[in-house]
């Protein structure tokens, strides 16, 4: 039996993935599944409540579509 090629997860969990992976240093992976999210229409992040962090998931996408420019690279 083969595995699946893709799964589905619910939304507050990858994000709390997300938070955990990213609070561990652990940036690349942390941005995949950030940029994965947000290709996928992800619209707020479910799980996490801190405004920091909230922040850092957007951070790519908002320097990547010139809405935000960060000077100071010390956020994380």
């Amino acid at each position: 039996m083969d595995n699946p090629n893709s799964y589905k997860i619910d939304a507050a969990v990858l994000g709390m993935v997300w938070e955990q992976l990213f609070e561990s240093g652990n940036d690349e992976l942390a941005r995949v599944i950030s940029d994965t999210m947000i290709a996928q229409g992800c619209q707020e992040l479910v799980g996490v409540d801190d405004p920091s962090l909230i922040l850092m998931f957007w951070k790519n996408y908002l320097e990547e579509n010139d809405l935000v420019k960060f000077s100071d690279d010390k956020l994380h």
